[in-house]
């Protein structure tokens, strides 16, 4: 989370490729176990970060092959409704 703020023009630059529009990490500390959340809006299908070759979507590759346990469960979220401004 610190490279990511450290980065955050540079990292808020690659969502363009991947066609993210907004993207939310949320955390949370349970049993000295750090929890990460992420929360995206995406216009379409775009460039896997695993495909980039920008070096902020490699270090971000890097750090989940390193650190995020694939073999924890993931938590799926049932979308219940969704709010937005009425076009004009």
């Amino acid at each position: 989370m610190t490279f990511l703020r450290q980065n955050q023009t540079q990292v808020s630059a690659t969502l363009v490729a991947e066609k993210l529009l907004l993207e939310q990490i949320f955390s949370l500390q349970l049993d000295d176990r750090l929890y990460l959340c992420w929360y995206s809006h995406q216009d379409g299908i775009g460039l896997p970060v695993s495909e980039s070759s920008n070096p902020i979507d490699q270090q971000h590759v890097k750090y989940w092959q390193e650190c995020i346990d694939e073999q924890m469960p993931a938590l799926k979220f049932k979308l219940e409704n969704t709010f937005q401004v009425p076009e004009k």
